[in-house]
Formats: structure tokens, sequence, C-alpha cells
């Protein structure tokens, strides 16, 4: 793929009491967190700081298969995640969930809010890119996972640790990169219901001429869900069971459709690749359990197109443009006292790219110095943000970014030994006026703010025994300059803090990969990271929170992965992570405890076998309890939960499959947060055809 140069060189094949009423207004998650959770108040915001976020819960959908290979790369440890399984709807937060390493904090089930965390990082500090082009915006800096259309990708490649240098910009403490689905000839349908009233289906079309040189693929897809689960509330007595009721939630509907397509061509020497489409999604926004709004809603809309242009010279380059508005309807002040109307925010995204990979030189064989081949290039970024209050027009934003990298990946000795150092230097500039004390002071005009930041990363493969033993070892170092929000505030009850420092982001990992013949992968990593000048958003006054600096956190472990082809046509696929995530910040009664909402282990497993017309599996994913606070408070600590998901698929005359599937079959409904319920067990049938 000539166009997503970071994926290319990779070379890999691993296949809380609410913060006062005002504190919120616009915020649609953060409105309704309790006090007892301010510690990862600043993930939470950043996820939820569109004022039209699509809050709507659903069934858990089972995770898809784990990664069919585990390859040591010198860009990072990675694995690939496959999202192309036809059985139905596929639940993005909880197929990256599934990775080691990688965790996923919930405000609900499908549809609704998903705070990603990798290696105990928080959200922001990770890199969501399509096709190798980044989508956090500057707002908040993060990117919710619930409001990417699944449908659109084949695959997702996490990059644990470091962030190849091809993707551009800063590094971060890893990445997700979502890969777009690639050509497939012929008409190809999928359609799917299950429990709580959800139901959808998805047609592709794909075409392309004799000689390969021109494809094109089309898509429409579409869901909805009614949510109407039951879920026991506690009242917030956590300690007595016997004040425990069992109620439905409301207003927790959501339906969403969009269409999208992809087209590639060869002219003589170019090529090029685009896509394109648009999404839409409505749904109810219920609200904690304890500050119900069950007559608000919200509405998301995205268009985006992208396109690359591979040149002579060993040159591409790309393109990438999104459009997006959201709403937040609340006609009957159910959010906050006293206001009853809409909530809109528009924000606009442009990306360009330039990348040169060409190979230096290359020695013949038996010379020590096999290859030396560049990655290198240029990028930059504008983003623009505007939100109207009601009738007021909040200041208008903008954030310019321009970014130089090079990665210089190296073998040694017949390829056994694989060096890749990588370097990246990144400016930003914001050229908007910081939100004004009080609403009637007049704007500051002509305020600048510029800073530059260099991010190195150095990655190594020994291969001991070729084919056989592996060891690979990785080390980066980063920054996460502070958003927007956290700069400047924002009038819904989030106050700016010009004297943020930006994060320091340090990273390291050492790894050793297993393989027996083509029945066995397993690789055993230790990683280490930590984050200095953590910024967390913490309570400032009845009504309003500030973004502050507090110090360290710290996360130690190990990663477990293993892919096995057993006797009898069995596949076990399945990971362990242990952690110690950790606050070394310079607060005493904070220092040595546990971060929130990460487990110190987690366990995922999948048994399948195939048969002449269909396969079945069974699959286990299995956490230790976590707190839910900084302070780490016993009486709300979630308990530890193992979910089973078992399934079958059937298959005849090649063109029709048939799968089923049992989901959370333990009933299990302990919440990720406190006064966000999520739903028990539940079912999802799909029939997919393809002609």
């Amino acid at each position: 793929m000539a166009f997503c140069p970071g994926r290319e060189r990779s070379r890999t094949k691993i296949s809380g009491a609410r913060p006062g009423t005002k504190a919120a207004i616009g915020l649609l998650l953060l409105s309704c967190l309790p006090v007892s959770i301010p510690v990862v108040a600043a993930e939470l915001a950043d996820v939820s700081l569109h004022a039209a976020r699509v809050e709507a819960d659903t069934l858990i959908v089972s995770a898809r298969a784990l990664g069919d290979a585990v390859t040591p790369s010198a860009a990072g440890l990675v694995s690939v995640i496959d999202l192309s399984d036809d059985r139905g709807s596929v639940d993005l937060a909880e197929a990256l969930g599934r990775t080691a390493g990688f965790q996923v904090r919930r405000t609900g089930g499908l549809g609704f809010a998903a705070v990603p965390s990798l290696r105990g990082s928080a959200a922001a500090q990770i890199r969501i890119l399509i096709d190798g082009l980044p989508l956090n915006e500057a707002q908040s800096g993060t990117v919710d996972l619930s409001q990417l259309p699944a449908d659109r990708f084949a695959r997702a490649e996490i990059h644990r640790g470091v962030v190849p240098g091809g993707f551009g910009g800063m590094g971060g403490a890893g990445a997700v990169n979502l890969i777009t689905r690639e050509h497939a000839e012929g008409l190809d349908s999928t359609a799917f219901a299950g429990g709580h009233g959800s139901r959808g289906g998805r047609v592709t079309w794909g075409w392309s001429d004799d000689a390969d040189r021109r494809s094109l693929l089309l898509m429409l897809h579409a869901r909805r869900a009614d949510n109407d689960f039951k879920y026991t509330d506690n009242r917030q007595t956590f300690d007595n069971a016997n004040d425990d009721t069992t109620r439905s939630r409301e207003n927790s509907w959501f339906e969403e459709f969009g269409f999208w397509g992809k087209g590639r061509a060869a002219t003589g020497p170019l090529q090029w690749e685009t896509s394109a489409g648009c999404f839409r999604k409505d749904g109810g926004r219920p609200g904690p359990i304890n500050y119900p709004s069950p007559h608000a809603t919200v509405r998301l809309e995205r268009c985006d197109g992208r396109l690359g242009l591979a040149l002579p010279g060993a040159v591409t380059l790309e393109l990438a443009a999104a459009r997006q508005s959201e709403h937040l309807y609340d006609p009957e002040n159910e959010i906050e006292d006293g206001f009853g109307g809409t909530i809109r925010t528009l924000g606009s995204d442009v990306t360009q790219r330039l990348t040169w990979s060409p190979r230096l030189w290359d020695v013949p064989a038996g010379g020590h110095l096999a290859l030396a081949e560049l990655v290198c290039g240029v990028d930059r970024r504008r983003q623009w943000y505007r939100q109207w209050y009601g009738t007021n027009e909040e200041p208008h934003r903008s954030r310019a970014t321009r970014s130089a990298f090079a990665s210089l990946p190296l073998a040694f000795f017949g390829h056994r030994l694989q060096v890749v150092p990588a370097w990246r230097w990144q400016r930003n500039k914001d050229d908007f006026p910081p939100v004004p004390a009080l609403p009637w002071l007049p704007e500051e005009e002509g305020v600048q703010h510029v800073r530059d930041d260099v991010s190195p990363s150095l990655g190594v493969v020994w291969h001991v025994l070729p084919e056989r033993w592996s060891i690979e070892a990785h080390a980066a170092r980063s920054v996460r300059v502070p958003t927007w929000v956290e700069l400047f505030g924002h009038r819904g009850g989030i106050d700016g803090n010009r004297e943020l420092l930006p994060e320091e982001l340090d990273a390291a990992d050492i790894g050793i990969v297993w393989s027996a013949a083509h029945h066995l992968r397993t690789r055993l990593a230790a990683f280490w990271s930590e984050t200095d000048e953590t910024i967390v958003f913490l309570q400032n006054s009845a009504a309003t929170s500030k973004a502050r600096n507090i110090g360290a956190t710290r996360n130690r472990g190990l990663e477990w992965e293993l892919v096995a082809s057993l006797p009898a046509r069995l596949k076990l696929q399945g990971n362990l992570t242990a952690q110690r995530p950790e606050d070394r910040g310079d607060q005493a009664q904070y220092h040595g405890k546990d971060l929130p909402y990460l487990s110190r282990w987690e366990a995922d497993v999948r048994l399948s076998r195939r048969f002449d017309e269909g396969s079945a599996w069974l699959e286990a994913s299995s956490q230790s309890g976590r707190y839910r606070d900084r302070a780490n408070t016993e009486s709300i600590r979630a308990e530890a939960r193992t979910l089973w998901n078992l399934g079958f698929s059937r298959t005849w005359r090649d063109h029709y499959e048939l799968s089923f599937e049992g989901i959370n079959l333990g009933d299990d409904r302990t919440y990720d947060i406190v006064q966000f319920p999520l739903p028990g067990r539940t079912w999802q049938v799909a029939l997919r055809g393809k002609h």
C-alpha cells in the first residue's frame, strides 16, 4: 500500500457526584460524572467535550478474532485485530480492548462513549489514525471510538510504546491505525439482529478491471438499537445490597447510517487512491442513573475524504479533509436547570503529507550492512473549531501543526539484526483568543501561542535463531501538548490554565518471540512507561474544574501473546497483561496508589474449531477488580469480571453464511464507571450473502 508509509515501513504481519451542574453544560459526559471519579476526568472530558455526543447504551457485542501472528518488528510491539469478520455488528472498542496492554473504559455498551488507555496512558496520549492519517482533534485531543463506523475497516494495527516514524507528527504512548477495507469483487450483503432491539445491515459492491489497475468499492451501512436493557440500581449504597432495585434503561436508543466509497487506479507511473464518505448518528442522551435526561437527544454528522498519490522516485503525497457537526437538544432543561435549548459544535480538519522513501544503498550478500532505506517526510495539519451555546457563539478556535519526521531502517548480518532510529519535530501554533473570564469582557486580539518539540525513538530486532527465536527492544520519548480546553477552558464550567506544562512521556520494552514451525508463535514482553507532568482535571469550586499538572504516573508490566494451531483443526489465541499502574505524583495522599479504571491483570482467550462448512468458537475475557477513583476507595471499587461468548457459523453453496452468538453468557453487569450501567446477557444472529 503506497499510501500509508508508516504502516508499510513497520513491516509487521501481526495479523464522578457531579462536578457541579454548570460545570458541564456542553460537556455531555463530564456533566454526568459523579464527584467520586475526578481522577480520570481529563480522559473522560477529552472523549466527551463535544456538545452533541451520542450517548446510547446497547449490548456488548463479542470481540472479533485476535491477531493471527506475533511477528517481531523494530517499529514497536505491534498486534493486528481482524475487523472484517461479517458475523454482524462489530464493536470497535471491544475488539481493540482484547489486545494485550489495551484497556477501554465504557460509559455504556455499543454506541456509547469508550475511553481507551494503552499501557496505562491517558486517552489523549494515544494517536488514532485512518490509513496512517491522524484523527485526534485539537479541542480535546482524543477520539471517541464509539463514533467511528467500524463497517469501513478491515483491521486495526495497534502499536504499543513506539509510534512508527512514517505516521508523522509527535509520538505518544502508542497508536491505533485503522485500515479501511480493500476492493472485493461482486456484491456482498450482511443483515443482523440481536437482543435489546438491535438490528442493521451492510451492503458492499466491488469492481475491478481485467488488469487490476483500477478498482472501486462502494458501501452502505446502517444499524439501530432500542437498548431498553435491565440493570441493577444500587442507589449509590455500594456496601448494602438490600436496597438494590432492577430498572430498565430509558432514552438510550440510537440509530446510524452512512455511505462510503474507495477507489484506486494506475495511470502510467502514477498510482492514486481515494475514499470519501458521510455518516450520521442520532440517539437519546439518557444521562447517569441518578441524573436522568429522558427527553434529551444528540446528533452527529460527519463527512470526510482522502486522496493518496504515489509519484515516481518513491514519493507519496497524501491529503485528508473532514467536517463534523454535533448537536445536543435539551428541550426540558434536564441537563442544567435554567437552560433548555441546543448546543452545537462544528469542527473542520485538513491534513497534508509528503513522504519520500528511497533506498540509499544495498550491499551485496556477505556484507555486514544489507540495506538502508530512508523514510522521511513533512506534514501540515490545520484544525478549526466553533461552538454555539444556545444563540451565543464561543470564540473561533484554530490550530496549525507542522512536523518533519525521518526513520532509517538498517539491516545487518544478513538481516539478522535490524535497527530503526527515528526522529520527529513538531511545531504547534494556536491563533485564537482565550475565553474571557467573564462573558461581557472583550476578547484579546493578536494572541499567538507557538511551541516546538522533538520526539526520538529507537527499535532493535535480533533474530537469534531465524524463524525460531527473536529478541526485540524499543525505547521512545515524546511530548503531549495541552489541548485547547485544558489551556483556555470552557464556559460550561472548566477554567483555563495557561500555566500548564506539556506531558513528557518515556517508554521502553523488551520482548522475546518464539516460533515452532507454523504451529505456534508466542511473545513475552516486559514494558515500562512513565508520564511526567501528568494533566488531570481537578475540581476547584462547587461548579468548576481546572486542568492541573499532578506530577508523574508510571506503569510497569508484562504482556504475553499466543497463537497456536492444535490437532483436530483447533486454534487457540490469547493474551495476558499483568501491570502495576500507579500514581507517582507530588501529593502524598495519592502517591503509590493505583491509577483508576486500570486492572492489574487482564486475560483474553479464544478457542475455535473449523469444520468443512463452518466453525465454532468460545471466547473469554477476564480482568481483575479496579478502583474507580484516585483515592482507591474500596466501597466503589469495581469487582473482577469474566465475560463468556459462544458462537457458530454455517456456510452453504459458497454464497451464504449464517452465524449466531451468545454474548456475555454469565450475565455479568459490573459497571466500568459509577452511574453508567452496562448490559448483561444478550445474543446476535447474522446472515451474509455474496454474489
